[in-house]
């Protein structure tokens, strides 16, 4: 966390949202001068306003508000009052953001400043806040490429297409495969679609149409069918948390509870009287 008088930041780099960098900070009696990046921005005001000013467009953005910021497009921005603001941001190559969802058409150009969209600012959030406190990788990933197919199909001046889903039965299968032999480890949908031989976001659409869920849920139901497998056969409640790939013993509780409507140890004690009953 870097802190100074009127700001209040912390900055991170994100390989896995296609090289993106993302800010979360707090500004104060602060302005930021007429500037420009090489990437595109994307901000969400989460408190406070701010007042930027593009070539020919000057607006207010206030909590709630989403923007977009082209690169290389010269503005700036500044406080309304003196409690300022506070965002997250992105600041991201908008051709990556194309190459992850397989588009094709002309080169991005965004449809901003302001973006009127509570399914894409949602998602936005989502996002960033789930990078910043490095949450599952898999369901980040997920969010990420459903933010960035919704960003270019309905806000850049000439939408781009992007990859439709098919249908993709070997693929699907591979990917189901390669998500059950890995129960217990944290991947990553790249190496799911290099599994399955597919690009990510074409397996990630296929995978929903074919089973009605994405990976990472599919994950999190394979999960708990091994741990009440394990517990019917009356192992340790540690022991199934860690071959099930949960993080720890309460993490499968507060899971398990959430699908069974009963802990673990309920679960289990319920089969092993059952069990003691028949003998």
């Amino acid at each position: 966390m870097r802190r100074t008088e009127n700001v209040q930041t912390a900055l991170w780099y994100a390989a896995d949202l296609g090289g993106a960098e993302l800010l979360h900070g707090s500004f104060v009696d602060y302005a930021f001068d007429l500037h420009t990046h090489d990437t595109a921005c994307f901000a969400l005001v989460t408190q406070g306003a701010i007042r930027i000013r593009t070539r020919g467009c000057d607006v207010v953005a206030r909590a709630g508000d989403f923007y977009a910021v082209d690169a290389d497009e010269p503005h700036a921005g500044w406080a309304v009052d003196g409690s300022g603001w506070r965002l997250r941001t992105l600041h991201v190559d908008a051709e990556r953001l194309k190459a992850l969802v397989g588009g094709d058409g002309p080169r991005v150009a965004l449809a901003g400043p302001i973006l009127r969209d509570a399914v894409l600012v949602k998602g936005f959030e989502e996002v960033h806040r789930d990078s910043e406190m490095a949450g599952p990788s898999l369901h980040r990933e997920e969010r990420y490429l459903e933010f960035v197919a919704r960003l270019l199909s309905r806000h850049t001046r000439e939408p781009a297409r992007v990859a439709v889903a098919r249908h993709e039965p070997r693929a699907v299968r591979l990917a189901r495969e390669y998500l059950d032999q890995r129960l217990d480890q944290r991947v990553r949908l790249d190496d799911i679609a290099a599994a399955a031989g597919l690009p990510p976001f074409r397996l990630y659409r296929a995978f929903q149409r074919a089973t009605g869920m994405s990976p990472h849920a599919y994950q999190r139901q394979a999960r708990l069918r091994r741990a009440t497998r394990m517990l019917r056969e009356g192992d340790a409640i540690h022991d199934v948390a860690i071959a099930s790939g949960f993080a720890d013993q309460a993490h499968l509780t507060r899971s398990f509870r959430r699908i069974m409507g009963v802990t673990p140890g309920a679960y289990k004690a319920a089969f092993a009287g059952s069990k003691a009953h028949a003998e």
